[in-house]
């Protein structure tokens, strides 16, 4: 396993597992639950994780339209606030306070996978997740629902 320290967070990944977990999930959350908050989630994919979130999930194994959960659960003025994790083989060695900046706006940090749910693939006996949080505007047309 190799070892990766973000922020005060101290995690070690099986990237190779990760890898082939992945090839075997066929879909993300988003695109699971297909209602119109995830819809609008998947649409903005590409400009919903910054830089360097996305080099962090490269460096894990893990394929970004893969998420294992995305869920909206509010607004502020300007956006749509959404949440969501990826899971990964692997353990969080130190949790430290939990939460990194990746840019405004976005925060993620490493939680132990076993109080998620059962990961739709086998990441073998050790599993983490990262767990993020963002802001997007709302692009689909029409009313929410």
């Amino acid at each position: 396993m190799e070892q990766l320290q973000a922020g005060d967070q101290t995690i070690r990944f099986d990237r190779q597992r990760t890898i082939d977990a992945y090839t075997s999930i066929t879909q993300g959350g988003a695109e699971k639950c297909g209602c119109s908050h995830c819809r609008n989630f998947a649409a903005q994919r590409d400009k919903a994780y910054p830089a360097s979130f996305r080099q962090l999930l490269e460096s894990l194994g893990i394929t970004i339209e893969k998420e294992g959960e995305v869920y909206e659960y509010g607004r502020d003025d300007s956006s749509h606030l959404y949440g969501g994790w990826f899971y990964f083989a692997g353990v969080v060695v130190n949790a430290g306070e939990r939460l990194t900046d990746a840019d405004a706006g976005f925060q993620y940090y490493f939680v132990d996978a076993k109080h998620l749910p059962k990961p739709p693939a086998d990441f073998g006996a050790e599993i983490a997740a990262v767990e993020f949080h963002t802001k997007i505007p709302w692009i689909l047309a029409g009313r929410l629902s």
